[in-house]
């Protein structure tokens, strides 16, 4: 019998994704992960029944995530990420001439093995180039034990804020304030925010009102991901203005190694940040302040 697994989306809809071979399946002490082989999308990881990254798509989402926020800060040098996962935004990241240091942190290093060991290609080698620290430790621990002004950017490349999810506290208002504190006065935060829910936008208003709270500027980003069965958004946040598209865009993303890159383009770039209008307007509705500790909502602490 083939094995199915079936995954919720939004209210009202849910899909079922059939699993050719399983590769591992493991509960680690946070979360159950698993590796497949999939008709539609390729080769999976999911971590508890959920979507993380397909082999078909993942530079859809790991490309958005990085590059517009790098190319916007114009020189980053030292970067920290919260998530190290498959190692695929660390991939990104190197692609960076400037890059000097990245600090990259899971706290479960169980899920950084096995996708070294059956995701390789999504790394690329870049869990170990020497400018790359791994460390296994709850992202709160290092944001509190690293010095203020230490980092250019800072990604944020987490599961969603679910009850009883391993990343429910990372969310709040007092975590991005220590995002904030670790940034120098130029910095950037870049993080995924969820799903562009047609509907309401809820999880993309409530990042932003959050944000908000900390950050004087905020502005999104949007994706469709195949695979997650969306089209997904990415936030970035800064204490100062940023020009979102600099003159010289091309330019900056030309030294990037184009012929390595799946996705991002100058044309993607802008895209990226063109929201359509009606889901802008619905986008800047306030929404719920997330105060980071689990909820019944599905959201990490609504208020």
């Amino acid at each position: 019998m083939t094995e199915v697994v079936k995954e919720p989306l939004i209210d009202g809809v849910s899909i079922e994704i059939e699993i050719e071979r399983v590769l591992v399946r493991r509960t680690t002490a946070y979360q159950e992960v698993m590796v497949a082989d999939t008709p539609a999308y390729g080769r999976v990881l999911f971590l508890d029944g959920l979507v993380q990254s397909a082999s078909s798509d993942e530079a859809l989402y790991h490309e958005n995530l990085i590059h517009p926020a790098l190319v916007i800060h114009g020189r980053p040098r030292r970067v920290l990420v919260g998530g190290t996962g498959e190692g695929a935004s660390l991939r990104e990241i190197l692609r960076h001439p400037t890059i000097e240091q990245v600090l990259s942190v899971d706290l479960d290093g169980e899920v950084v093995d096995l996708c070294r060991r059956y995701l390789p290609e999504w790394s690329a080698g870049a869990l170990d180039d020497p400018r790359v620290e791994l460390r296994v430790q709850d992202f709160r621990q290092t944001l509190k034990s690293v010095a203020s002004d230490s980092f250019d950017v800072v990604v944020g490349d987490l599961s969603d804020p679910v009850t009883e999810g391993p990343s429910a506290a990372l969310w709040g208002r007092d975590y991005f304030t220590d995002v904030a504190r670790v940034l120098a006065d130029d910095g950037l935060f870049v993080l995924q925010a969820g799903e562009f829910d047609p509907c309401d936008l809820q999880m993309a208003r409530a990042v932003r009102s959050t944000l908000l709270g900390v950050f004087a500027h905020v502005h999104f980003l949007h994706a469709a991901v195949p695979s997650f069965n969306c089209i997904w958004g990415f936030a970035i946040a800064a204490m100062r203005p940023l020009d979102l598209c600099p003159a010289d865009l091309e330019a900056r993303i030309a030294a990037l190694p184009r012929q390595q890159l799946r996705v991002y383009t100058p044309i993607s770039h802008r895209a990226a940040l063109e929201i359509p209008p009606y889901l802008a307007a619905m986008l800047e509705r306030p929404g719920e302040v997330i105060v980071g500790a689990a909820a019944a909502t599905g959201l990490a602490g609504l208020e």
